[in-house]
């Protein structure tokens, strides 16, 4: 049964991987298989892992890339303190089911 449930939840993920993919390309230039993996890595992201994958340096941009992001609903802003992180809903519900 574990076995049963885990692969569903990896099957679940892989889908969403995918259709995230083929929802945002087409929308955002910028947006690749890597941010794409990035986004589905763990359930919350913070500018800086982007900022690795993309060698953007600039938090400005940073800022307008994550936004663009929420504005597609692919993750959801959350501030602790000063720091902003961005939360993945769609991976979070696939791990609570």
């Amino acid at each position: 049964e574990t076995s049963k449930k885990t692969n569903a939840t990896i099957d679940s993920i892989i889908n969403q991987m995918q259709a995230t993919l083929d929802y945002v390309k087409p929308e955002l230039k910028w947006y690749n298989k890597e941010i794409n993996e990035a986004i589905f890595s763990q359930p919350y992201l913070k500018p800086k892992h982007i900022q690795v994958i993309l060698y953007r340096s600039s938090r400005t941009t940073l800022t307008k890339y994550m936004m663009q992001l929420v504005k597609l609903k692919i993750i959801l802003p959350k501030k602790d303190g000063k720091e902003v992180f961005y939360i993945n809903t769609d991976l979070v519900r696939i791990l609570s089911d």
